[in-house]
């Protein structure tokens, strides 16, 4: 008895070829976007819970009378100006003289389990975020201009801006940023001025 050996035929292996060929060229560029969008949706999902600990700080502000410059909030104590009732960090209680550490103050109280941060200056590399600040560019009337619980015009109000580390170019040798910061990247800002919490993508 002869046996026969059994294979596939150029023909067949040129077909599959092709096919996988095909497979490849529309699923690899999605392939591509799902980082992309797992950027997109951390960002947003930072800036829905920052949002929420903003409002439930102003909250317990409202509940406790207004006029005080801090709450107490799941245990932790949350400084905040007492013109607006949103989180503002420690050393100065405003919203007109913050900086890149009462910015981060600001998101490591009021988040749970908030995202590794350091100034846009520190080494980044092991980072989530980098936390920066707009000056006078917090208010709701584009000048950083905002209007107060007693209805008077507050001008000055700042801006902290927290950037999503894997959204920026980093120095190789320092890790330091060298976006820039208002312009590039991907992230969240908080105005303690209007409590104001939107995300941005460059």
């Amino acid at each position: 008895m002869k046996r026969y050996q059994k294979g596939f035929s150029l023909i067949e292996l040129v077909i599959v070829i092709v096919i996988l060929g095909l497979l490849a060229a529309t699923a690899i560029p999605r392939f591509l976007n799902v980082t992309e969008d797992a950027e997109d949706a951390s960002v947003e999902g930072v800036a829905g819970g920052l949002a929420t600990a903003v409002s439930f700080v102003r909250s317990q502000w409202e509940v406790d009378g207004r006029r005080n410059n801090n709450v107490v909030l799941d245990g932790t104590r949350v400084q905040l100006d007492t013109r607006f009732g949103f989180p503002t960090g420690t050393g100065g209680n405003t919203a007109t003289a913050m900086n890149v550490t009462r910015c981060s103050e600001v998101f490591n109280t009021v988040l749970q389990n908030a995202p590794r941060n350091v100034s846009a200056t520190q080494d980044a590399r092991q980072q989530r975020y980098v936390v920066s600040l707009g000056t006078n560019l917090g208010g709701d009337l584009g000048d950083g201009g905002g209007i107060d619980i007693d209805g008077n015009d507050v001008t000055g109000l700042d801006l902290c801006v927290y950037h999503l580390v894997g959204s920026l170019e980093l120095d190789d040798t320092t890790g330091v940023p060298t976006s820039a910061l208002l312009t590039d990247g991907k992230g969240v800002t908080y105005s303690p001025g209007n409590g104001q919490v939107q995300s941005f993508i460059n």
